[in-house]
């Protein structure tokens, strides 16, 4: 990484849900504590396995979390933007990091060392409370990703996956939900384990179901999320 740089603001703290239910002092105290570094593009910031030194918290760029089977074929876990955080659980249990890392574009990444990370866990309620909280909602979400990936068809799958960025980074609009996709469908295609034609063909046929509609650039506007949330295994196909 490069030299590390004066503390991250406070705005960008209340960005990250592992913190967004903290108090200002808290808060003041955690932004004390943290580092931001710039990042280029391709770096590896650990690998599954390594020892974890800390939690990241994606300023601006793009981090691919994913792990590699025996025969060497990765399978992305999750695609993290700004305002998203890698490698939290490892704090919490002392184990390895459980898949390896890799920044996407020219990266800003504010560092919170293990043991500063360990110290106000143990001494602020608050902080404690609120990561609780926010590993709970990232094991739904897991678990949630783990049936999806099981028992529904392309188009299904690609239909949560949008959805969730709707959830997460949507702006509503009267029309809908519109949504910017900031990866390529090859990036879609292994994050839902899946090739890339197939990522085409299911945006083609969630397009004609009106579940989704192209605006300019890789901007998408989704009319009902919930409705696009509720799409079965086997209803994409055709």
């Amino acid at each position: 990484m490069a030299a590390a740089s004066e503390a991250p603001p406070l705005a960008l703290l209340r960005q990250i849900p592992l913190f967004a239910e903290l108090h200002d002092d808290a808060l003041t105290q955690l932004a004390r504590r943290c580092v931001s570094r710039a990042v280029p593009a391709g770096h590896v910031l650990f690998t599954t396995g390594e020892e974890s030194r800390g939690l990241y918290m994606i300023e601006s760029g793009r981090v691919r979390i994913y792990r590699t089977d025996p025969a060497g074929r990765e399978q992305v876990l999750h695609i993290e933007g700004p305002g998203r955080t890698v490698a939290e659980l490892p704090l919490f249990d002392g184990g390895a990091y459980p898949a390896s890392a890799v920044t996407i574009d020219d990266s800003r990444l504010v560092f919170l060392p293990r043991a500063d990370f360990e110290y106000l866990y143990r001494s602020q309620p608050d902080i404690a409370q609120a990561v609780i909280r926010a590993l709970g909602r990232r094991l739904r979400h897991l678990v949630h990703l783990t049936e999806t990936l099981a028992f529904r068809d392309v188009a299904a799958r690609l239909a949560m996956l949008l959805a969730g960025y709707a959830e997460r980074a949507g702006t509503p609009t009267r029309a809908g939900v519109e949504i910017e996709l900031d990866r390529t469908q090859e990036e879609i295609a292994h994050e839902i384990g899946t090739a890339r034609e197939s990522v085409s063909r299911a945006m083609k046929q969630l397009r004609r179901k009106g579940l989704i509609k192209a605006l300019d650039h890789n901007r998408v506007l989704i009319p009902d999320v919930s409705r696009l949330r509720a799409l079965l295994p086997g209803e994409g196909e055709g």
